[in-house]
């Protein structure tokens, strides 16, 4: 006897295709109809998550928004507690005494973490929402198929440009805005392959290069334009806004986040190149809760919250369906990453150099020991004289009158 979805089924074959072509296709023994009475295969469980347990992090700053947090806290009935680093070689160089469980690194970052068996494997079924990451992030060259971690911001370097009534006029195009010996104040990231990155970028070589004469060329161009280096720091924004500087070596979620408060300040790429980065979470292979970090890489991939982040932060999350809510502002910062796509060579991921990571060290200590040095030397200069305005000499028989 045949149910009533199988009934349901008959009519609507029938006015599609026919009676005729209907017997034929219950003479094939077709299973549409014969197994509608076979019970439906039971939908998978999600996998249980622990509560009640405290989940350590290590990242960096102003790095989620206002809920990202409180709904995971919520909803898992776990604790998140974050701890904040500057840079990628501050985390990895405290990485072994912390008992971190998930952890936000930089693509080379990664690579490295990987390639000493760091990282945990992530089991998909606990990411399901791995499928909104989009294409252009789903295979990374040191994690085929994310099979480690997950995507989690993009960003660029460029220059932060706040127009001024004298210095830097113009708007920068060429890194020789930042690395020329002579011209106004400038700031640098104070990111060790970042700046030697974008340096290696102005004298036509690879970010990635292991070549010692490479670095060696890369360190001797930022000492030579030390003496135009206001200072090395981690957001140029203070600088630019005191009006010290008008142009700078910028992150792009930060200069876009101050482009918020404040209109006259651009983000601009130069005509050399930038680097790429891909910011990604894993879970250590020591994390004390696997299961709750890894419920938090799948939270952070939520359309809602990743479009939360991103709107609150500036910050471009790696969120396809979070794409999809943003607010108009965040909108025009997937512009620039679409700008990058149709020129073949203007950007360049950062991969991990290895042993020569060294040499990146030595070089990067003698540029901040360079810049010291500049600034004690600038300390003690004696302050310009003060140019005085002369004093009113008056005129016998006249009224007081000023030269001036």
């Amino acid at each position: 006897m045949i149910g009533k979805s199988a009934q349901a089924l008959w009519s609507w074959l029938g006015s599609t295709i026919g009676q005729r072509g209907l017997a034929l296709t219950l003479s094939l023994g077709l299973p549409v109809v014969q197994g509608c009475n076979k019970p439906l295969p039971s939908v998978p469980k999600p996998p249980q998550v622990p509560s009640g347990q405290t989940l350590r992090v290590a990242a960096f700053a102003d790095y989620f928004g206002t809920r990202t947090l409180p709904t995971f806290e919520a909803k898992t009935g776990n604790h998140v507690d974050v701890e904040v680093f500057q840079s990628n070689e501050s985390l990895l160089a405290t990485i072994d005494s912390r008992r971190f469980d998930v952890v936000f690194l930089s693509g080379y970052a990664v690579e490295h973490m990987i390639e000493s068996g760091r990282l945990l494997k992530m089991p998909r079924e606990r990411v399901p929402n791995l499928a909104q990451v989009p294409l252009d992030f789903r295979n990374p060259p040191y994690d085929p198929s994310l099979n480690h971690c997950v995507p989690y911001i993009w960003w660029v370097i460029g220059f932060a440009f706040l127009p001024p009534t004298t210095g830097h006029v113009s708007e920068p195009s060429s890194l020789d805005a930042l690395f020329a010996p002579t011209g106004p104040g400038v700031a640098w990231l104070d990111d060790m392959r970042a700046t030697l990155g974008m340096a290696l970028r102005k004298l036509g070589r690879s970010p990635n290069s292991r070549e010692a004469a490479d670095v060696t060329a890369a360190r001797d161009l930022l000492l030579r334009a030390l003496p135009r280096v206001v200072d090395i720091v981690d957001d140029p924004a203070e600088l630019l806004q005191s009006g010290r500087i008008s142009v700078s070596m910028g992150w792009s979620n930060d200069v876009f986040s101050l482009t918020r408060k404040d209109p006259r300040v651009r983000f601009l790429l130069p005509k050399e190149g930038t680097l790429l980065y891909v910011d990604f979470v894993c879970v250590l292979s020591t994390a004390q809760q696997p299961e709750v970090g890894f419920a938090f890489l799948d939270h952070l991939l939520e359309p809602t919250i990743s479009a939360e982040i991103a709107n609150t932060r500036m910050i471009p999350t790696v969120s396809e369906g979070g794409r999809r809510m943003l607010d108009a502002e965040a909108h025009w910062m997937w512009g620039t990453l679409e700008s990058l796509r149709g020129h073949s060579g203007r950007h360049e991921p950062l991969r991990d150099v290895g042993d020569a990571t060294t040499l990146y060290e030595k070089a990067w200590q003698e540029v901040k020991a360079g810049l010291a040095m500049e600034k004690a030397r600038r300390a003690a200069q004696p302050p310009a004289p003060v140019e005085k305005k002369p004093v009113p000499v008056p005129i016998k028989g006249k009224k007081w009158v000023s030269p001036i």
